[in-house]
């Protein structure tokens, strides 16, 4: 799958109807925090911080815009700023926003919309933050790193609306994409998402056919990540 084709390099927050002062504020709210020190906790866990003032189509429309432009919009904050910032937006555990897409209020197509643009996250952000990065598979190098690994781990989204052949469809075109991308880690996440989601994705076949062709396209000397796809392929991951 042609990662370009799903992407949504020109979006802005008119064309999806979102007010532009909205969307900076959601920056500034996710991104523009202090990294807590070695003791201290994230500012998403202190009860004292006022929720951003957003309807859950409005942060829909916000991820929607945030992940087709992750490359600009968010060259300004380091990677542990961004590693915390996203890893509240796909926590269910951290906040709700992970369950604004699929609420009643947010029509389907503004939800897939929304899955359209974040091939960019992967291949515009994590991609290039994290393509310098070789460690062992399961290790976690930072907060980035983190997020990037267990995005598919931790979202909540989509075990709620697994039934829905278009959610299903846009989850395998967005991990099918990534794999694409020319970074290791953000193609560790992709077959971790895999794993964990080959039976709800309901095509395994085509699964198969892709794993097969990742392998071909890997370092021969890459053992480990070649048996990660293996394992990918069959739900084995942890």
């Amino acid at each position: 799958m042609n990662t370009k084709r799903l992407s949504l390099p020109d979006c802005s927050p008119q064309s999806v109807g979102l007010e532009p002062q909205l969307y900076e504020a959601a920056l500034r709210y996710l991104f523009d925090r202090p990294v807590p020190e070695q003791e201290d906790k994230e500012w998403y866990w202190d009860l004292d911080d006022p929720l951003f003032p957003a309807t859950p189509l409005e942060w829909t429309r916000i991820q929607t815009v945030l992940f087709a432009r992750a490359g600009t919009d968010l060259a300004a904050y380091s990677d542990d700023q961004v590693g915390i910032g996203l890893y509240y937006l796909v926590s269910g555990g951290a906040g709700d926003v992970p369950f604004a897409a699929i609420d009643k209020s947010v029509p389907l197509d503004e939800a897939m919309l929304m899955m359209q643009a974040m091939p960019s996250l992967w291949r515009d952000c994590f991609g290039p933050r994290l393509a310098a990065l070789r460690k062992p598979i399961g290790d976690v190098a930072g907060r980035l790193d983190f997020v990037c690994i267990m995005w598919f781990d931790v979202w909540p989204t989509f075990w709620n609306v697994r039934d829905e052949p278009r959610w299903r469809d846009a989850l395998w075109q967005v991990l099918d994409g990534m794999l694409d991308v020319p970074c290791r880690e953000v193609q560790v996440a992709a077959l971790h998402g895999i794993g964990h989601w080959v039976k709800y994705l309901q095509r395994q076949d085509v699964i198969d056919r892709r794993i097969a062709d990742f392998i071909c396209t890997t370092d021969k000397d890459d053992q480990e990540i070649r048996k990660y796809a293996e394992a990918a392929r069959r739900g084995m991951v942890l």
